[in-house]
């Protein structure tokens, strides 16, 4: 009798593994997004400075002419992002992806 439900139990994983790997939501990630017509883009803000002394950084959100116009939402990239100084912050300015196709 166990062994008629190892069998089942294996069809059983296969099908969830294969369903898993057929949604969409399985595959999708940031850097493969396929972006609709009108659809919000995100746009992530970091730090600024000269070119000439990458040294120099100021975080984007403390210039003078750069202010958020509420809660920006933050987002970390790892250890490492932190130890350099990176922080990704949310710019809330509103783009819509434009799909224009030259014909």
């Amino acid at each position: 009798m166990p062994s008629a439900t190892v069998p089942s139990y294996s069809l059983f994983a296969f099908v969830i593994v294969l369903l898993l790997l057929l949604s969409d939501a399985a595959l999708a990630s940031e850097s493969d997004h396929r972006y609709q017509q009108d659809e919000k883009v995100t746009l992530w803000v970091n730090k600024v400075g000269p070119y000439n002394n990458p040294q120099e950084t100021y975080n984007y959100y403390s210039l003078p002419f750069c202010h958020p116009s509420g809660n920006p939402a933050h987002k970390w990239g790892g250890l490492g992002e932190v130890l350099g100084g990176n922080e990704l912050i949310e710019s809330q300015i509103d783009i819509k992806f434009q799909n224009l196709l030259c014909i």
